[in-house]
């Protein structure tokens, strides 16, 4: 087998076809009260439904999922374990017996594993244990804040200016205010970023699901006795989705935000809820899911393609291609026209492997609202249906007599 590399196009001669439309769901705008929301398909990015998911407002506790991803990252790369013990400092300890501003108490003089106190921010939302890790993995909140915006910044949220591990406004932060700042500055991102920074969690480290779909949990008090902690997120037991996380938070002036991870027919997908009136951040969740299923279908990319390779066996030296893998997506439409480029970055004579890969294709759509993706597009890899031979070389003869008369003619 033998694979030329260049740079070109091959003419394809077959389009993209699209069938097989597999139950509800798809790109639309939801109608919504809450200012801002946003599902996203975890498999593949898609963003399937979305409104005003650019406008950047108070994310208040999903604040702390930026905390547990740096955690996770840590754990990771072999910094320390979910076992690890560790104590806080008195400054934490105090602010976490303050109970204006924390719900969980803390104490200087026990020692907590990184999984306790993961749980605790993550489950009751704790703003104490969320400071804590925070230290934990960067040294000092002020160096936390650096490092949490330059994670952000290499995700592409630019500009994200955290400045609060909790997620509490600056007038909330208590011996942890800056007095430089303003203080009712707080954390604030777009339901898009916040949905950017939940789809890097869960697709990197998703045995956090072990703890965000736990309804409630043991944690011990500062008097070594037990506390039972309920988890903030009511998906988890009153919706028919069947959520299993991730993340709840109220801002200063009382609205709700609300990360949630469910599926559509058998798809993961992760939903964000911003600034929605008391009680309604859960409502409007579901509304908008029941939206997507009413009004979309789960639509299947297949590719019927064939390629010409010079030296082949086949007749007319076509070569016969099959996707390794198949493209998903959420659409109003049950049948998609797609962009008929096809850009390749190799080209594989003769003879060639059954099931050999030998070309890619970027999938774009017409329609535009069915480009838009966290990440990259998606794309399909072709291979060959079967083996191809090389034909023999009086026939290669020919076809090269062919190609001249074609030319001079």
């Amino acid at each position: 087998m033998k694979i030329n590399f260049f740079k070109g196009i091959i003419v394809m001669l077959l389009g993209l076809v699209l069938v097989q439309p597999m139950s509800n769901a798809a790109a639309l705008t939801p109608d919504s009260s809450a200012p801002a929301e946003i599902t996203v398909d975890v498999t593949s990015g898609q963003v399937i439904a979305s409104k005003n998911d650019q406008e950047r407002l108070p994310i208040a506790s999903l604040s702390k999922l930026i905390v547990i991803y740096l955690v996770e990252q840590s754990i990771q790369s072999g910094k320390f374990t979910h076992e690890s013990t560790m104590k806080v400092s008195s400054k934490v300890a105090d602010f976490s017996q303050d109970l204006a501003t924390a719900n969980v108490e803390l104490s200087e003089d026990k020692t907590y594993t990184v999984e306790q106190l993961e749980t605790a921010a993550l489950v009751a939302s704790a703003n104490g244990a969320a400071i804590a890790l925070a230290d934990k993995v960067c040294g000092s909140q002020e160096q936390y804040y650096q490092v949490a915006n330059q994670l952000l910044t290499s995700w592409g949220i630019k500009n994200a200016n955290i400045i609060s591990a909790s997620g509490l406004s600056e007038n909330d932060m208590g011996s942890f205010q800056n007095q430089s700042l303003d203080g009712n500055l707080e954390n604030k991102l777009s339901a898009r970023e916040v949905a950017k920074i939940s789809w890097h969690l869960v697709r990197d480290y998703p045995d956090i699901f072990k703890i965000t779909s736990q309804t409630e949990v043991e944690f011990p008090k500062p008097d070594d006795s037990t506390q039972t902690l309920k988890n903030t997120n009511e998906l988890l037991w009153s919706s028919k989705y069947k959520f299993e996380g991730l993340k709840t938070g109220t801002t200063a002036d009382h609205s709700q935000n609300v990360v949630g991870y469910t599926t559509i027919d058998n798809r993961p997908v992760l939903t964000v809820v911003l600034n929605a009136s008391e009680g309604q951040d859960f409502t409007e969740t579901e509304n908008m899911l029941d939206q997507i299923q009413k009004q979309t279908n789960l639509v299947k990319v297949t590719a019927n393609q064939k390629m010409y390779v010079k030296n082949a066996k086949n007749k007319q030296s076509l070569v016969e291609l099959k996707p390794q893998k198949d493209v998903v997506v959420f659409a109003k439409e049950r049948r998609l026209a797609t962009q008929q480029t096809f850009k390749v970055n190799s080209h594989a004579d003769a003879p060639l492997n059954q099931n050999e890969w030998v070309a890619t294709q970027r999938v774009l759509f017409k329609n535009k609202s069915l480009n838009d993706y966290l990440g990259a597009q998606p794309s399909l890899r072709y291979e060959t249906v079967n083996a191809v031979k090389v034909a023999n070389p009086l026939v290669l003869i020919s076809r090269s007599v062919m190609t001249w008369i074609e030319k001079v003619f």
